[in-house]
């Protein structure tokens, strides 16, 4: 009897716990909103993406390819980038893109918007003989904002990796915004 009891206050404990706590947040991409998205997601930078590197600014046009491959309870939505491009870049400057790492959107209670990080992703920048290579781990790039079309406003520092002493050795400051294409519409649902 005494064990019978005792299960049954751990059982209602358990259950006060429970309610207490609720359950995890899951985000994930939805097109349409309320639709779970996991295909390929495709960028185009607006213009330029710019970095302020220490030597001369760097400018260049920019797309960002990837697909979701995970999203759910308690872990932000991410992919691998298969396609990272930095072109047509002023000044001389010319990228190389050694690794595209993978994307990571951590969905705003309240909004269809996320934070975007980045990792894994590694950038030599060349100019006139001198190379800046910047590498990122779990680096804070900017904010993905839904709607038709969902757009990522870029404010964040590609953090310095090796590279020439001219390079300096701060995160190079990056600022810019990608149209998101594919889909045509794009939400992020914190739920």
């Amino acid at each position: 009897m005494r064990y019978s009891k005792l299960l049954g206050v751990l059982a209602l404990a358990g259950a006060a716990l429970m309610a207490f706590v609720g359950p995890a947040a899951a985000d994930s991409v939805t097109s349409p909103t309320g639709t779970t998205y996991t295909s390929t997601i495709k960028a185009s930078a607006e213009g330029h993406v710019t970095g302020d590197n220490p030597i001369n600014p760097v400018s260049c046009a920019s797309t960002l390819e990837g697909k979701v491959e995970s999203h759910g309870a308690g872990k932000p939505v991410s992919g691998k980038l298969s396609s990272v491009t930095f072109t047509g870049c002023t000044d001389e400057w010319q990228a190389t893109v050694v690794a595209g790492g993978s994307i990571s959107i951590n969905g705003t209670t309240g909004s269809y918007n996320g934070d975007v990080f980045w990792t894994g992703a590694t950038i030599d920048f060349k100019r006139f003989g001198i190379n800046c290579r910047y590498a990122t781990n779990n680096t804070t790039i900017g904010t993905l904002t839904g709607g038709t079309p969902a757009t990522i406003d870029i404010s964040g520092g590609l953090p310095f990796h090796n590279g020439s002493i001219f390079c300096g050795t701060n995160p190079m400051t990056w600022t810019g915004s990608y149209t998101i294409s594919t889909p045509g519409s794009l939400f992020v649902d914190k739920n």
